[in-house]
């Protein structure tokens, strides 16, 4: 199978598109390193222009970014810097997969986060925009389905990846759930998935 998945370069990416060569499927990686922003609709056009052809099977929206400040010290510079690589990134892949695979179906599973699900005060924007993420993904799940194409959505709790240590440096990451064990259950949804589209899928360490 062949597979995009976004913000590859680093954490859960890279452990994703690992996993999928170690199955023996291929990855196009989404990423700065090769100038494709997905905030950037221009920039994600261009690159889904190429594939258009030939549509990849799925879809893996995982670009992500955080950072930490309260309602004060958040800047709308930043608060906008989130949302645009969270939620502005997942909607401009969405809508470019869909208008390429719309005549073939296919698979989108959306990285969202446990912090969409409550409050996270000092994390409000990529909490915010994390739950904007868990409710696109579930309206696509419906909208999508007359093409034949699953939405999932992915909740992940805390996960021991460099953004992690950036935010909570303090936790316990020798017991914390590994990229690693989350890209398995990723690839899964890829390769399989029945009855688990069109819901959220959290993901607890131990």
């Amino acid at each position: 199978m062949r597979v995009i998945v976004t913000g590859s370069e680093r954490g859960i990416g890279k452990a994703i598109a690992r996993e999928l060569c170690r199955r023996g499927h291929y990855y196009y990686g989404f990423s700065r390193c090769n100038d494709i922003d997905v905030s950037d609709y221009a920039a994600v056009r261009q690159a889904f222009e190429k594939l258009e052809d030939d549509p990849p099977e799925a879809l893996i929206n995982n670009a992500g970014i955080v950072e930490m400040g309260s309602v004060l010290e958040l800047t709308p510079e930043r608060w906008r810097r989130q949302f645009a690589t969270n939620l502005d990134g997942v909607f401009y892949c969405t809508r470019e997969y869909v208008r390429i695979a719309k005549d073939r179906g296919g698979k989108i599973i959306n990285i969202a986060s446990t912090a969409g699900l409550g409050p996270r005060p000092g994390r409000s924007a990529y909490a915010a925009s994390k739950a904007a993420v868990i409710n696109f993904s579930l309206s696509m799940s419906e909208e999508l389905r007359p093409y034949g194409i699953r939405v999932y959505c992915v909740a992940p709790g805390a996960c021991a990846t460099d953004m992690r240590r950036k935010i909570a440096p303090d936790d316990d990451f020798e017991n914390m759930m590994k990229p690693e064990e989350l890209a398995r259950l990723v690839v899964n949804l890829v390769e399989g998935g029945e009855m688990l589209d069109g819901q959220v899928i959290q993901v607890r360490g131990r």
